[in-house]
């Protein structure tokens, strides 16, 4: 059960990164070469995408992370404000370049993903505690796993000090996972199915499964574990509540930021006092409606969407 007086706010940290958006009829196997007619630019990170998705969705936002001395890093901090993100406090390395991600998406909307983090790997838990101001009781923490882990560990660790509720979004997920004295100062955590199978060594693959997960990582210390199950919707357990939310009908075009879609909005939600299954529920509906659109953050839906979707699956 949540119970934190939330102010509104979301103290956003991860990565951002421009994306290089290929797509084609199938997926390159290895050592094959797929001719395609296209390629676009987006802004993306899985902390970018989910800074503007929470922004979006009516929550206060402010994006801790580092950027570079490049075109691309101007551009990603340009585009952020303009969706109402508080850039203020990103820092710059001017050595280092923006991360980048190189997408390729096929036909069905299932894409395949290479990622070098540029800037983004720069941040330091050194930058953590000189910016320790931003970790302030009453908001959010909202991270993913695309930066150093000594610096989410400390952040989480703050925010734990601070009395912030902490969100994470273990993407990509720890090989070794979390340490055990981490994962109980961690208040939400939401992997999708490969990485509840990375945390947990148990292979999701439907909701008896999902359930065994759940309760793996309850036992690991996690105190609101979700797994996101893509098509087939999202199942949680809260104390000793199962939580299970059924898909939304809509067409998929690209899967690429849905994930970080539902987190943000998920925060966002929670951030405005919305009760956890209500927020889950927004989030899930969030997700489903950014499948519809190709690209990171230009598919994440306006609320009046988000509210009509939710209309038509009662």
């Amino acid at each position: 059960m949540i119970d934190y007086a939330f102010n509104g706010e979301i103290l956003c940290m991860g990565s951002m990164n421009m994306d290089l958006v290929m797509v084609m009829d199938r997926l390159p196997e290895p050592g094959e070469t797929v001719l395609t007619d296209n390629f676009s630019t987006y802004p993306g990170g899985k902390g970018g995408n989910q800074a503007v998705a929470a922004a979006i969705s009516g929550a206060r936002v402010q994006m801790f992370t580092k950027l570079g001395g490049d075109g691309f890093s101007e551009e990603l901090i340009q585009m952020m404000k303009e969706k109402g993100v508080d850039t203020s406090r990103i820092l710059r390395d001017p050595e280092s370049t923006a991360g980048i991600a190189m997408i390729r998406v096929d036909k069905n909307g299932q894409n395949s993903i290479s990622f070098t983090p540029g800037s983004n790997a720069r941040l330091s838990p050194e930058d953590v505690e000189k910016n320790s101001d931003l970790f302030k009781r009453g908001r959010i923490l909202l991270l993913t796993m695309e930066i150093a882990q000594e610096t989410i560990f400390r952040a989480i660790k703050l925010a734990h000090e601070n009395g912030m509720f902490t969100i994470v979004d273990p993407a990509p997920a720890p090989r070794n996972g979390f340490p055990d004295s981490i994962a109980p100062l961690i208040n939400l955590i939401k992997p999708n199915e490969s990485e509840a199978r990375i945390l947990t060594g148990i292979d999701v693959h439907d909701r008896e499964s999902a359930r065994i997960a759940l309760q793996r990582l309850s036992s690991m210390g996690f105190n609101l574990p979700i797994i996101t199950l893509g098509e087939k919707g999202v199942v949680g357990v809260d104390g000793n509540d199962f939580m299970d939310l059924k898909p939304f009908d809509v067409h998929c075009v690209d899967t690429t930021a849905a994930g970080d879609v539902f987190s943000g909005a998920l925060a966002a939600a929670l951030s405005k006092g919305m009760h956890l299954k209500e927020s889950l529920e927004w989030a899930n509906a969030a997700g489903a409606l950014s499948t519809t659109i190709s690209g990171a953050q230009t598919s994440i839906p306006a609320p009046k969407s988000v509210e009509k979707l939710l209309r038509r699956q009662v």
